[in-house]
């Protein structure tokens, strides 16, 4: 029997589950908003969990402050899709598990191979990212029994599941979209340091190090591998994998509203141009795919709290907590906490 989620069945993969969500709330919160911050250690400024550096003499000190903030965005929407299944039950949410599980067996594996004792000063990072693996690694297990987490598995298959052509090529462009920059981050992710022009370390504003483009990279395995069931399973109840994905992207769309009108910011180059805009633009691109796959089923068993919820539910639901978001971006600025 559950201890506070109802619609959980398995105790054990419950705590397990409650505790990556946790994990995941204060380290998505402790970047999302203050990731300039934490790459100077919290000088003169809030920060949830320093990073370490102790001074400017540290190589390691400023770095990397907007990818960081990025980081904590993606979390945040790991976060979300985590709560989805305490509060909505774990069947057949291996569609969510999976490909989660995938990012953070790499995020465990590439925090490991590009770790750089001289600028990464902070451990608990590399200690906390093989932990939050085997501890969800462990729920899935759990839920694998009484819960049915497997449920529809056995009718995955490879293919284009969706029939709107609108939907479809919108996918298509996320999917290699995300691919590409995955791919990039993972395996050169020197070419995006390269493509930096570094700006006052006080700031938060050196370029980043490899680990935290690599981490990037992992953290966007999800919501890639999510869109791209999507387009091979078809749209039929996947509201699930796709809700995540969007309050993602509209954090990201909000916070580089906040971050062009109060800074800090680095002096763009073209590459950076197109990473700042590429964040809005799947935003953009994945709503309308939402909206045009709701013909086809997309919300198909939505609930909230396990109560059945309709499309205009989900809209007033959707504005709503895109305001909650965008007020606390405005709040974080009038409290003057970050830099």
């Amino acid at each position: 029997m559950a201890l506070l989620f109802k619609r959980i069945k398995s105790t054990g993969g419950e705590v397990l589950l409650g505790i990556t969500a946790l994990i995941t709330l204060v380290y998505c919160i402790n970047f999302m908003y203050f990731g300039n911050c934490w790459a100077i250690n919290g000088t003169d400024c809030t920060v949830l969990i320093p990073n370490g550096v102790s001074d400017v003499t540290n190589v390691g000190f400023g770095q990397g402050g907007p990818e960081q903030s990025f980081n904590g965005i993606l979390m945040f929407g790991i976060f979300l899709s985590t709560m989805i299944i305490l509060n909505e039950g774990a069947k057949g949410m291996w569609k969510i598990m999976i490909p989660v599980l995938i990012s953070l067996a790499t995020s465990a594996i590439v925090i490991n191979v590009f770790w750089n004792d001289a600028s990464d000063s902070s451990t608990v990072p590399r200690i906390i990212s093989p932990v939050i693996t085997i501890l969800y690694g462990l729920a899935y297990w759990q839920f694998m029994g009484e819960d049915e987490v497997n449920s529809g598995i056995e009718d995955f298959k490879m293919g284009i599941g969706v029939k709107d052509p609108t939907a479809m090529v919108g996918l298509a462009i996320v999917i290699l979209t995300g691919f590409f920059y995955v791919f990039r981050q993972l395996v050169t992710p020197e070419t995006v340091i390269d493509s930096i022009n570094p700006g006052e370390a006080a700031l938060g504003l050196l370029a980043p190090s490899k680990v935290t483009v690599a981490f990037t990279g992992a953290l966007l395995l999800p919501y890639v591998l999510w869109a791209l069931l999507v387009f091979t399973q078809g749209a039929r109840g996947m509201w699930a994998v796709a809700h995540p994905a969007l309050f993602a992207f509209v954090t990201v769309t909000i916070a580089n509203y906040f971050g062009f009108v109060y800074g800090p910011l680095r002096d763009f180059t073209e590459s950076n141009q197109m990473d700042a805009i590429s964040g809005p633009a799947t935003m953009m691109i994945f709503l309308l795919v939402y909206f045009k796959l709701r013909d086809e089923g997309i919300e198909e068993g939505m609930t909230f709290n396990g109560e059945p919820m309709d499309a205009n539910g989900f809209n007033t639901f959707f504005v709503m907590v895109s305001i909650g978001i965008a007020a606390s971006f405005l709040a974080v600025q009038l409290l003057d906490l970050t830099i």
